[in-house]
């Protein structure tokens, strides 16, 4: 019985993936063969290595119709948070399975948002970067208790995030694709509809997954008339950890320019890594991280340890877990 594993890591070693990957492997029986290219838009490099590789960890690199085909012996592609950039339709078609590891990096996430929710209303990367200059410079903050954030896509990461909030005294209005109004979680959760929720929350957050196409399309969910409707009341600031795209980014900018949103804070962008000349970059009123609001050491670990695990299982001829819903 063959027991090498090739897997295709389309990611920079962060010092923890390699590890964990290959101790799981060989814990398991397996002589692990660990490729890793590094940059995302190699296609040429992913392309040579694809061809025979067993597990493929895409990250966020994209893997196309001819790239899966070309892959005569791959059985499992495993995504991270999102599987916007793997053809599942090709993968059907040629029996691969693909997983997915959201729930995984859930809490991170979700800490995260809270994190850039609260450097929104305490001014708080403002207050570094000025005392740090030298300055002493005094800025009025904002109180959340009482607020009204909106949490736009309820599933793991919304629904740590809403509980989140809700312990800091906000009001949580949540919207996703199978509404069903009226209170859950815990009953201080209010479900509603996309234009109730835009009209009422004074801060609206993003956990929606990048859908191109179909009736359950998000991408450029968020555009002109939905930032206009949103800004006119409350604080007007908006979060996004989950997918650039989701946002119509022209419109955002034009929105934050001319004051129809006060504040936004973003993870994630329609272009990664955003462009050094973004006109995001300059604006005094948004607070920028580089799509990393689920990489903690924790999450990654859990992240590294369940694509092994089920690497493991297909390579047993098993059913995988988490498998993406195509």
């Amino acid at each position: 019985m063959d027991r090498s594993a090739k897997v295709l890591l389309c990611a920079a070693d962060d010092g923890i993936m390699v590890d964990t990957i290959d101790a799981v492997l060989t814990a398991n029986g397996y002589v692990p063969n660990l490729v890793i290219v590094a940059d995302k838009d190699d296609v040429q490099a992913i392309g040579r290595e694809i061809v025979d590789a067993d597990i493929v960890y895409p990250n966020k690199a994209s893997l196309t119709r001819e790239l899966i085909q070309s892959a005569s012996r791959l059985q499992l592609i495993h995504c991270g948070t999102g599987c916007d950039t793997v053809d599942l339709e090709s993968a059907g078609e040629q029996g691969i399975h693909v997983c997915s590891t959201a729930h995984i990096m859930a809490q991170s996430t979700a800490e995260h948002t809270v994190f850039l929710l609260l450097a929104l209303a305490k001014n708080g990367l403002q207050y570094l970067e000025e005392m740090k200059a030298g300055n002493w410079h005094r800025r009025v903050g904002t109180e959340l208790a009482g607020k009204a954030i909106g949490i736009l896509g309820y599933g793991h990461i919304g629904k740590i995030t809403a509980r989140i909030a809700h312990s800091m005294g906000m009001k949580v209005l949540a919207s996703r694709r199978n509404l069903e109004k009226g209170n859950e979680g815990g009953g201080f959760v209010t479900m509603v509809d996309l234009d109730t929720l835009l009209t009422e929350a004074d801060v609206v957050s993003l956990h929606l997954p990048l859908v191109r196409c179909g009736l359950n399309r998000t991408e450029a969910l968020i555009g002109d008339e939905e930032l206009l409707k949103f800004g006119k009341k409350g604080l007007g600031w908006i979060i996004n950890t989950s997918r650039g795209a989701v946002i119509n980014e022209g419109a955002l900018v034009e929105a934050l320019e001319n004051g129809t949103l006060r504040k936004a804070a973003l993870d994630v962008f329609a272009t990664e890594p955003l462009p050094p000349d973004h006109r995001l970059r300059a604006l005094p009123n948004v607070i920028l991280s580089p799509h990393v609001a689920g990489e903690t050491e924790d999450a990654l670990k859990r992240r590294y340890s369940q694509i092994a695990l089920n690497a493991v299982r297909v390579l047993r001829g098993e059913r995988p877990e988490f498998i993406v819903d195509r």
